[in-house]
């Protein structure tokens, strides 16, 4: 196959996103049609995983095929808090390779967050959106795109200024802007060379606003509280305490109904924000139809990480590895003619990595820049195969805002075991407690299962040159129930 014939790709990121809020994944209020019906063509990853719930680790993991600690974006990269301000200076990135080993034309729309904006204007993408420049969107000189009152002023304020409706018309709306980008370059690009885009949406991360002409489309008494609304966090992380007192200091004073009241009115800011994404992919997805290369394109849509949006009392993500943040949402349309399936493998975003990379070349790699890839291709398994030789996913955390704190995640979709260094452990029967609310870690009924854990969970560190996991010494936390010294 010449590199002429090569598929197009186009990858949807979206910020923060439940996949229990997709129509395609289980029945919600949430309106997403246009996900849906690419999902129609597309192979849907059942048990899809970030490496790490924080936006700038996760997107660095995308583009570099890594771990963050191959590539050492290990916090979001936020002025004022962050030390991890860019990516390590001798990274190949996709768009790297692009340019240097591939016909391809690559572009990249919408929330950066890799490092400051201008790390992605002065990257070897061959099309991005516009740099600042007098007069034009305020967010263009932001590395994350989220709206916010830096944009327009609050029309409905829902929240104390969380969520609501900003005065800003449609085409000024960030997520909006990304889509239009993207619909440009396919109607402009070279059409002699096949294109690698990615259309980056920077919602439906919090905080939840949307334009007033687009408004708040949900009733929030239609809303139900999530099961693990009311955590007592008894026999887990003394951390997670802290931080949801921290998550929950905008609402001291009111009660509980109050709370449960408010939170409603938030989620129908955030589901009112996941449908109008929706409408963008379906936007861009028709642009693909009409200029006919809807069939001849590879559609990847996914995200980051998710969010937890108030299940266990917390908002948002953190020092916590929670499926709400941990899970991801994964559609995979192959070139040609679509069929739907579900795969129910353990998968991340670095297969989508390898998938990119075996797409633009016709055969699977295993590095990218001289570096062993930490995923795989995932075209054997979107043509309906099942030779897929993981069974657990590892991920991690190194800290953000709320300070610096080493974890480490294993799971294979039963069980869930997470290693906090410098905390209590945990083990979730996710079978018999999907909801994650009983920590049986400690528990001497499931030694062998948190032995055989532990056991991927340090090979799994081995193999990706993970060197913090040499801190780990699993008879130590064993022992520290066993002899009854906690």
């Amino acid at each position: 196959m010449s590199s002429q014939e090569r598929p197009n790709i186009l990858i949807f990121l979206s910020d923060q996103l439940r996949i229990d809020l997709l129509s395609c994944y289980r029945e919600t209020l949430v309106r997403t049609p246009h996900i849906a019906a690419l999902a129609k063509d597309a192979c849907l990853f059942e048990r899809a995983y970030t490496p790490l719930a924080l936006c700038s680790p996760a997107r660095a993991s995308l583009l570099t095929g890594l771990y963050p600690h191959g590539h050492h974006m290990f916090n979001n990269s936020t002025p004022k808090y962050s030390y991890c301000g860019h990516l390590r200076p001798d990274m190949t990135m996709l768009q790297d390779w692009v340019d240097e080993e591939s016909n391809y034309e690559s572009a990249w729309f919408g929330k950066w967050h890799i490092g400051p904006a201008q790390d992605l204007f002065d990257s070897r993408f061959h099309h991005m959106h516009r740099e600042p420049y007098e007069g034009g969107p305020v967010f263009l000189d932001s590395s994350h795109w989220h709206p916010s009152t830096r944009i327009a002023p609050l029309v409905q304020n829902v929240g104390r200024g969380a969520a609501g409706t900003l005065a800003v018309g449609m085409a000024g709306f960030p997520d909006v802007v990304a889509a239009r980008y993207t619909q440009e370059f396919l109607r402009t690009r070279d059409q002699t060379r096949p294109f690698f885009a990615t259309c980056s949406f920077p919602g439906p991360h919090f905080p939840w606003m949307v334009p007033h002409e687009w408004g708040i489309r949900y009733d929030a008494a239609d809303i139900d509280m999530w099961p693990n609304r009311y955590d007592t966090f008894e026999g887990k992380p003394f951390n997670q305490r802290k931080v949801r007192l921290l998550n929950g200091s905008y609402s001291e004073g009111l009660s509980q109904d109050e709370q449960d009241k408010e939170l409603r009115e938030l989620l129908a800011c955030c589901f009112s924000y996941i449908e109008l994404i929706d409408q963008m992919v379906g936007e861009v997805t028709a642009t693909l139809k009409e200029l006919d290369l809807y069939d001849e394109t590879a559609i990847i849509f996914t995200a980051d990480h998710g969010d937890m949006a108030g299940s266990h009392g917390l908002i948002n993500k953190g020092a916590y590895m929670y499926d709400e943040t941990y899970r991801i949402p994964l559609l995979v349309k192959a070139p040609g003619a679509g069929e739907s399936r579900r795969n129910g493998n353990m998968v991340h975003l670095m297969d989508v990595t390898a998938t990119c990379l075996h797409l633009m070349t016709g055969e699977e790699q295993s590095h990218l820049g001289g570096r062993s890839l930490h995923g795989q291709s995932l075209l054997g398994l979107a043509a309906g195969g099942d030779d897929w030789p993981r069974r657990m996913h590892y991920a991690q955390y190194h800290g953000d805002p709320w300070g610096h704190y080493s974890a480490r995640m294993v799971t294979d979709g039963r069980w869930k075991l997470v290693w906090n260094l410098t905390d209590l452990c945990e083990l979730y029967d996710l079978e018999n407690d999907p909801h994650e609310l009983h920590n049986c870690f400690y528990n001497p009924e499931y030694a062998g299962v948190r032995k055989s854990c532990f056991d991927y969970l340090m090979a799994e560190a081995e193999r990706t040159g993970d060197a913090q996991l040499r801190l780990l010494q699993p008879e130590v936390e064993f022992a520290a129930f066993d002899t009854g010294t906690l």
